[in-house]
């Protein structure tokens, strides 16, 4: 599904990419539109078909179903309606959660917190992208938020975003839900990785801040998976 979203995304952005990311498979030939077209076909029926044949299962067809048709609708149309195509690519990004929760009932407490986490975590990494994809988005005619607010409102935006997501750390263990000991093993490392990520963004380094804002992420879950150890051990 994601793969169908991906490839479809480029076909449909191929002019805007030939100025943003010249080197990409399709802008230098190495692919073909046609080709490409067709495996964006192939890639939207194997989720659906696996599901129904292999696994029997209506559910999951139209959880998968659904994926598709969000995929579609935002490489299609909310691609030009500011921060709604952010929270879409996002939340997309969390549905592997979800489909976890589907799949384990009993485990959704301690996942909702990660959709959350990936939630906004995600939202703020497409931002920058869209910062730093600004300049064949203003050729294009392609509504962001960058386009149209500025760079550098953009910019400010996301490190007001960076740091709410921040929240996302401490919530939890408000709450109860994961152990203070996931301050130490995620909050303390994941917030140390989005201050380099929010100095980036202020020498305009968007790409280097995305990659930053990425291994915070890996960093949370995995901190997660270490606090859960650590409490089973002891």
């Amino acid at each position: 599904a994601i793969a169908f979203g991906n490839i479809h995304n480029d076909v449909i952005d191929v002019k805007v990419d030939a100025i943003n990311r010249p080197d990409r498979a399709l802008q230098s030939g190495k692919i073909s539109i046609p080709l490409a077209n067709s495996i964006v076909g192939i890639c939207f029926g194997i989720p659906v078909i696996l599901t129904l044949g292999l696994l029997d299962s209506t559910v999951h067809a139209t959880f998968f179903a659904l994926i598709l048709l969000i995929l579609f609708i935002y490489n299609r149309w909310t691609q030009n309606v500011p921060l709604v195509k952010n929270m879409t690519v996002a939340f997309l990004c969390t549905t592997p959660l979800i489909l976890n929760i589907i799949n384990h009932p009993k485990g959704a407490v301690l996942i909702a917190p990660l959709i959350l986490f990936a939630f906004f975590f995600m939202f703020t990494r497409e931002l920058i992208k869209d910062i730093e994809d600004e300049p064949g988005d203003f050729r294009q005619g392609i509504l962001t938020f960058p386009v149209l607010v500025g760079i550098r409102k953009a910019s400010i935006f996301a490190i007001i975003s960076m740091i709410f997501s921040l929240h996302t750390l401490v919530l939890p263990v408000i709450i109860g839900i994961y152990s203070p000991l996931f301050i130490v093993f995620s909050g303390i490392p994941v917030t140390l990785l989005m201050i380099q990520a929010i100095l980036r963004v202020k020498k305009k380094l968007f790409k280097a801040s995305q990659n930053f804002i990425k291994l915070a992420i890996l960093a949370g879950i995995v901190g997660l998976i270490l606090s859960q150890r650590v409490l089973v051990f002891y």
